[in-house]
């Protein structure tokens, strides 16, 4: 493994993240994609990446403790190479300490700044002898910003706040579902088999995958026998209730995971309409379904904050999976943590009020309307519940449900809305 090479391409992924806002996923992407690395080096800048994300606060603070220029004052570049620099210290065991630093001042010196590499030495070497246990803040220990980890107490108590940085904390697994309109579990698991994957089988048609490198290069992933899915997802899914033949309306589908296991669920019969705001995340879904041989969907750019007379009380089911802050998907998106303002929430609730009312219209009377974020924002899950069912007398609240996020999924909250029938 070329370490060099492989801590300036997770340098340059981490730049993009937190000087320039990307998403880690798709900086990810892009950095690797262009970096020509191996498979290993590519677990490891992977891995070192988002690993520097989880850990963030708690880096800055060992960086602001031997440095006497404070993190936010250093050249970004110098920055985030001590970030990835500290993480390896820190948090993972791949390099020696001694090697982390000398690799550091090597690129300090190839990218022009050899009049800091003496700095670089010094707070890196300083921070691999510091073995002091001093007790830490929740918010830095969690490496949480403060007002978050405040918020999160606020929302669930501060003991299962605890619980909820913990279990968002840990790297998320490879999780895809079965396609059982073209194959079984059973004989998906035999596939995995012959193809050399590593696959645990989960309840309902899930698969754990263990070190499978680029699925889309399987046989299987090409010929449309699963997709990548979070378990946490079929709650909503499964609030729908659909059946074959039905009509059901996905109304901020992408990228598609919902709407495909509805598909599924309905055996590729009746219609599913999935919309979103965006076409080319649209496109993403119509590619998906064409891999899958889903022919019960039809895709359509419909902005949910804005009614559509055309399907008035067209559907009988109705998903409403809105934008939201995305803190029960942390696992996955680490970023989230420092990406989101506090003001977000409140901006983020009242839109979603907009598409839950433009959402109503669309219910055939007597059927349902199910309401999903994947936060824990009270303000934009319960609250917005509430307010609801103050405006909207013909609806009944017939369950609503936090999930946390666990070991093998991330975190939802699923209400379910039933229509009076007139």
């Amino acid at each position: 493994m070329n370490n060099k090479t492989d801590r300036n391409i997770a340098v340059s992924i981490l730049m993009d993240v937190l000087e320039a806002g990307a998403y880690a996923n798709i900086a990810l992407r892009k950095g690797l994609a262009e970096s020509n690395i191996d498979s290993r080096s590519r677990a490891f800048v992977t891995d070192l990446v988002n690993e520097t994300l989880r850990n963030l606060i708690r880096i800055d603070s060992y960086l602001n403790k031997f440095s006497k220029t404070p993190v936010v004052e250093m050249k970004p570049f110098i920055r985030n190479l001590l970030r990835v620099s500290v993480c390896q210290i820190k948090f993972m065991d791949r390099v020696p300490d001694r090697a982390a630093v000398n690799e550091a001042v090597v690129l300090v010196k190839t990218h022009g700044f050899e009049n800091l590499s003496g700095f670089v030495n010094a707070v890196l070497r300083n921070v691999s002898r510091d073995v002091a246990n001093e007790a830490e803040s929740p918010h830095i220990a969690y490496s949480y910003p403060k007002w978050l980890w405040d918020k999160l107490c606020q929302w669930l108590g501060e003991e299962d706040a605890r619980k909820f940085c913990v279990n968002s904390h840990k790297p998320p697994p490879v999780i895809v579902y079965a396609n059982t309109c073209k194959i079984t579990p059973g004989d998906l698991a035999a596939q995995f088999e012959a193809e050399e994957i590593d696959a645990t089988p989960l309840e309902n048609g899930f698969f754990m995958l263990r070190q499978t490198g680029d699925i889309t290069r399987l046989p299987s992933f090409k010929d449309g026998l699963f997709y990548v899915l979070d378990p946490g997802t079929k709650y909503a899914v499964d609030a729908m209730a659909v059946e074959p033949g039905q009509t059901v309306l996905d109304l901020c589908a992408a990228p598609g995971g919902k709407a495909f296991a509805m598909a599924i669920a309905m055996k590729n019969e009746g219609s599913i309409l999935a919309c979103d705001i965006h076409p080319h995340r649209v496109e993403l879904i119509n590619q998906t379904r064409k891999r899958l041989g889903l022919s019960n969907i039809t895709t359509a750019v419909k902005d949910a904050t804005v009614f559509d007379p055309t399907l008035a009380q067209t559907a009988d089911a109705v998903l409403l999976d809105v934008p939201c802050t995305g803190f029960g998907t942390i696992r996955k998106h680490p970023e989230v943590k420092y990406s989101r303002r506090a003001q977000d929430i409140a901006e983020l609730a009242s839109l979603q009020r907009k598409m839950l009312a433009v959402a109503a219209k669309y219910v055939k009377p007597g059927g349902r309307l199910v309401y999903c974020t994947c936060t824990v924002a009270t303000e934009e899950n319960g609250d917005n519940i509430e307010h609801f069912l103050k405006t909207h007398e013909n609806f009944n609240l017939i369950s609503a449900q936090q999930i946390m996020p666990q070991a093998t999924s991330d975190g939802f909250y699923v209400a379910v809305l039933h229509a009076d029938k007139k």
